[in-house]
């Protein structure tokens, strides 16, 4: 939904709010954490009824404002992740998603110090000795950024943990079910929604899950050769008011 500024246009938010108006559910499907994440997709002016963050790792319930999902790593296995990609990379930055928020180690820091919003970061002291209730794993690479850095990491992890990015230099850890696609479809059987009647819009590889499981999966035109291949269809890109348009025409059928 969001530009290349990380914007949604006004022409995509009424689009939004008109679809929320006829009757459609409509929930934003990020890799962002809930802590900024939530207040972003709603701060547009874009009236949602979900919030589904952390690649499908957690779900809000925004006209409630309650957490109804989230899901994390056993301590045993991030320490586990943590030593394999350590051991076989080398010298690599971690960040992770608490309960309470993220924190980083110095050399992720150090390799990527701006986040997406233009904040700093910050190193946390003691990193490693606050593994609990992880639900995301961050891993950045001096030489090694994006889907090449995702080809290094799959293989040092056990199979059932999702590994992708969203487009950063760093890639993405999520426990076993956290995925956009599961998490979607987990919505989906508690609305009573079958697949076939939802309509997904991606741009990067996290989106690959769910643009595969939607009955009508949309990729921008900016989006991944890969991610395009996996839809349905394509509209034009974020700047061009791709997911406007797809609305736009669902509403005047």
């Amino acid at each position: 939904m969001f530009s290349s500024a990380h914007l949604a246009t006004p022409r995509t938010v009424a689009a939004v709010n008109a679809a929320r108006d006829a009757g459609i559910h409509v929930v934003a499907v990020t890799g962002r954490s809930w802590f900024r994440g939530a207040a972003l997709a709603t701060s547009t002016g874009a009236r949602l009824h979900h919030f589904i963050g952390s690649n499908g790792g957690h779900r809000i319930d925004l006209t409630t404002g309650t957490l109804d999902e989230r899901l994390c790593f056993a301590p045993e296995v991030v320490e586990s992740v943590v030593g394999s990609i350590s051991a076989r990379l080398g010298p690599v930055g971690f960040g992770f998603e608490l309960g309470e928020g993220l924190v980083w180690d110095e050399l992720f820091v150090e390799l990527s110090p701006m986040s997406i919003e233009g904040t700093r970061r910050k190193p946390t002291a003691s990193t490693r000795g606050r593994l609990t209730e992880v639900g995301k794993i961050f891993v950045i690479h001096p030489d090694v950024e994006r889907v090449d850095l995702v080809d290094l990491v799959e293989p040092l992890v056990p199979a059932d943990i999702n590994v992708t990015t969203s487009g950063a230099v760093f890639v993405e850890l999520t426990p076993a079910g956290a995925d956009k696609g599961a998490a979607l479809a987990r919505l989906a059987e508690t609305m009573g929604i079958d697949r076939m009647e939802i309509v997904a819009f991606g741009d990067n590889q996290n989106d690959l899950s769910m643009l595969s499981w939607a009955g009508r999966g949309i990729a921008m035109a900016n989006a991944l050769e890969t991610v395009k291949a996996a839809a349905d269809e394509t509209t034009t890109s974020n700047d061009d008011h791709g997911v406007a348009k797809v609305i736009e025409a669902i509403l005047r059928s």
